[in-house]
């Protein structure tokens, strides 16, 4: 099982900021993540779409959670307004994309419960629980 981040940037600024952890979170997860916590799902995928003076998400937090059968994902988007990283310092966005990612992985942990997917959920939140902690070392 993998969980990945993606990303869509409303203006270069915002892709400075936001791709460096995007890139550190898929590292922690790529180290910390193990097999098996699923039966047929393969990959939670969360996409970053962060607002700035190109492109605004007009909107923030989790949304359009979605099974992708053919692919046996789950993917949700995580909306950042630009007033939630734009004024803000580097340790406070840091904590916002954990509190976001963390919530956006709830939802998909609670539909892979409905789906009849997940087998071992209290490994699976352990080894996210290593993986934030790495990230935010």
């Amino acid at each position: 099982m993998k969980i990945l981040i993606s990303g869509q940037y409303g203006e270069p600024r915002a892709s400075d900021i936001f791709w460096p952890m995007q890139k550190k979170l898929n590292e922690c997860f790529d180290r910390n993540i193990q097999e098996g916590h699923l039966k047929t799902i393969s990959k939670f995928a969360i996409g970053f779409r962060v607002s700035g003076k190109l492109c605004n998400f007009k909107s923030q937090g989790a949304e359009r959670l979605r099974y992708l059968k053919k692919t046996n994902a789950l993917t949700v988007d995580l909306v950042f307004s630009e007033s939630q990283w734009s004024s803000t310092d580097l340790d406070e966005i840091k904590k916002n994309i954990v509190i976001g990612v963390l919530n956006c992985l709830d939802l998909m942990i609670e539909r892979s419960e409905k789906l009849g997917e997940l087998i071992q959920k209290e490994s699976l939140l352990s080894d996210i629980e290593k993986a934030i902690s790495e990230f935010m070392r």
